[in-house]
């Protein structure tokens, strides 16, 4: 599972909705003006006035990195959900069920059109991508899930 040249047969890569864009620029942006008014109120001469600004590059990196990274790898025994910088693995023989669906519950998902992965014994997935009707599809054939399993 951990092979580092293996490449996915297929790659769905996530949908991210304006919502979310504007909610991660706002915090990364309200944590920033603080930093930056740290900064201001001791003064640039202040040797440790600097240190308030350290922080603002990574609040921008941590903004990004959801919507960068973000998508659905599928090889031929499991699929990996691909987030902020990690990876879930679940195999299809685990996977109980594939449904769209529109939940507020958290998940790996930048959008409200949403895609349930049931899998029990890995940890069920919530995600969100480009094209959702086409990742049911895919994997409903590949799980053995669809109409004609």
């Amino acid at each position: 599972m951990g092979e580092k040249n293996v490449r996915p047969e297929r790659m769905f890569p996530g949908r991210t909705d304006p919502w979310f864009i504007a909610v991660m620029a706002i915090v990364a942006g309200g944590l920033s003006v603080r930093c930056v008014a740290c900064f201001a109120g001791s003064g640039p001469s202040s040797p440790w006035g600097w240190l308030a600004l350290l922080p603002v590059p990574a609040f921008v990196a941590l903004a990004a990195l959801p919507i960068r990274s973000n998508r659905v790898e599928l090889y031929g025994d499991r699929l990996v959900v691909v987030y902020a910088g990690t990876r879930s693995s679940i195999p299809y023989a685990r996977v109980r069920g594939v449904s769209r669906t529109r939940t507020l519950w958290a998940g790996t998902a930048n959008s409200l059109d949403r895609v349930y992965i049931e899998a029990p014994q890995d940890g069920d997935a919530i995600v969100s991508v480009t094209d959702n009707d086409a990742l049911v599809a895919e994997l409903e054939r590949r799980c053995g899930l669809g109409p004609g399993a």
